[in-house]
C-alpha cells in the first residue's frame, strides 16, 4: 500500500547567482559557475535528466481491496527542485538566452537546449582567440598597446573558461615580435629562471626605448657622415 501523506523534502539553496551570465562566448566559464551549486545541493540528477519526474497521480489500493487515485507527494517534491533549478538558471542568462529558452518547462530541457546552442559557438570562439593570439604580431605597435592586445585576448579566453599560463602568454608575446627584438627574445629563452610577465614587459620596454634612443642618434650622425661622404 502507498500511503497518500508525506511530508515535502526541504530544498537546500543553491547559493548567489553566477558572476558571468551566459552570453555566446562564454559557455565554459558559464557552466564552471553553474554546475557547483546544483551538484553542491543534490540535484545534478535533475539538471541532466537522469533523475525522470516521476508519476504525477498514484493508484492506492485500500483496505477493503477498493481502489483510490492520489496525489504522488514525490511528484511534488520533484517539480519543486527542477523549479528551483530552473528559477536559478533562468537567473543565470542573458536576456536574449533566456528569449531562446523561457517557454520551456524542465531544467533538463533548459540545460540541454543551452548546450546545443552556446557550445559550438564558444568552442569556435576559443579557437579564433587563440589563433590570435598566436599570429598577432608587434609590428608598428609601441610595446604598450601590444601588450594590451595580446592581454584582451588573453582576458577574452580566460572569459570562456579557457585561461593562457603566463609562461605561454610569454611565449605567444615573445613569438609576435619582430626580428629587431632577437637579442630579447634570446635572453629569455636562454634564462632559466621563469619570468614573468610583468618582468617581460619592462625589458621589452627598456629595450624599446634603446632603440627609438640609438634610431634617433642615429639619423643626424648619418646625415653628417653622408654629407662628408658627398662633400669628399
Amino acid at each position: 500500500m502507498v500511503s497518500s501523506s508525506s511530508s515535502a523534502t526541504a530544498l537546500a539553496p543553491l547559493g548567489p547567482q553566477v558572476t558571468e551570465k551566459l552570453t555566446r562566448d562564454n559557455y565554459v566559464l558559464w557552466k564552471a559557475q553553474v554546475l557547483p551549486p546544483i551538484t553542491g545541493a543534490q540535484l545534478l540528477g535533475i539538471l541532466e535528466g537522469s533523475i525522470k519526474d516521476p508519476p504525477e497521480i498514484l493508484e492506492i489500493i485500500k483496505d477493503d481491496k477498493s481502489k483510490e487515485t492520489v496525489s504522488n507527494p514525490a511528484y511534488s517534491t520533484w517539480l519543486a527542485q527542477d523549479q528551483q533549478i530552473l528559477a536559478f538558471l533562468f537567473n543565470s542568462v542573458t536576456k536574449d538566452a533566456l528569449g531562446q529558452v523561457a517557454t520551456l518547462a524542465s531544467s533538463a530541457e533548459v540545460w540541454v537546449a543551452l548546450e546545443n546552442m552556446f557550445f559550438a559557438q564558444s568552442r569556435a570562439r576559443v579557437t579564433h582567440l587563440r589563433m590570435q593570439l598566436s599570429t598577432l604580431k608587434k609590428g608598428n605597435m609601441t610595446t604598450s598597446v601590444y601588450f594590451n592586445k595580446m592581454k584582451a585576448i588573453a582576458d577574452e579566453l580566460a572569459g570562456a573558461g579557457k585561461k593562457v599560463e603566463d609562461d605561454e602568454m610569454i611565449s605567444f608575446i615573445l613569438t609576435g615580435l619582430d626580428s629587431e627584438y632577437n637579442p630579447i627574445v634570446t635572453s629569455v629563452m636562454g634564462c632559466t629562471d621563469q619570468i614573468s610577465l610583468s618582468e617581460l614587459y619592462t625589458q621589452v620596454m627598456a629595450y624599446e626605448s634603446r632603440l627609438e634612443m640609438l634610431h634617433d642618434n642615429s639619423g643626424p650622425q648619418y646625415q653628417s657622415s653622408a654629407n662628408a661622404a658627398s662633400r669628399g
